[in-house]
């Protein structure tokens, strides 16, 4: 994927933040028209790590918005800056995990649990369908939409079109949050069970991103 998103840009590597952005003023100074993207990953790493409410994400966040007035001071006339994210998060304590592990309920006639904590794809056993919605209701569907993938696609969760390759790559049932919960299952990705900030559901505080503009 990131092959095919950057493929043909010329890229500069940067051992820093402050690096990243003399690299960023360096390259929209060049005489030539441009577009000029860079992507910094700490403030998300962090906030998986430590979450949105820790004073580790919100002083490597006061790092980003230092860096960006130092690009913004410096970008040459006609230029303009852009900043923005590509998604939202939360923070699940101990109180809002669910584990599969723990509830052979949720574990009945599931043959692969893929997806992220708060937007499941559930791969289900043949013929375990109605089983597993009906289990995974009855336990989680007061906070989370619990659909079918037949259902999904019919309500345009994937987009007006879902191609005839793309479908199976779909849970057979999926689970996606609205409240305050995760679903994990630790003996499969451990790493992702010990994580504090979560995102992919539906949303606003997943789907909402900061946008900002300054030109010159």
């Amino acid at each position: 994927m990131t092959r095919a998103v950057l493929r043909g840009g010329r890229y500069r590597p940067a051992i820093s933040l402050a690096d990243t952005a003399l690299q960023i003023v360096d390259a929209v100074s060049e005489r030539a028209r441009r577009f000029v993207y860079a992507y910094h990953p700490d403030l998300d790493a962090v906030g998986h790590l430590r979450g949105t409410a820790s004073e580790a994400w919100t002083l490597q966040l006061s790092d980003i918005d230092r860096t960006a007035a130092l690009i913004a001071e410096r970008l040459p006339a006609g230029a303009a800056l852009v900043v923005t994210g590509d998604h939202g998060m939360i923070d699940l304590p101990p109180r809002s995990r669910v584990d599969v592990d723990d509830h052979p309920e949720l574990a009945a006639g599931l043959r692969l649990l893929a997806g992220e904590a708060r937007a499941r794809h559930l791969h289900v056993r043949d013929g375990a369908v109605e089983d597993v919605l009906a289990a995974w209701r009855a336990h989680l569907g007061d906070r989370m939409w619990i659909v079918s993938r037949d259902q999904a696609i019919e309500e345009g969760w994937f987009g007006p079109y879902v191609s005839d390759r793309i479908r199976p790559r779909i849970g057979d049932v999926i689970a996606a949050a609205h409240g305050d919960v995760g679903v994990f299952q630790r003996s499969v990705d451990p790493a992702q069970a010990r994580m504090m900030g979560h995102h992919g559901s539906l949303t606003l505080a997943e789907q909402l991103v900061p946008f900002v503009m300054v030109r010159r």
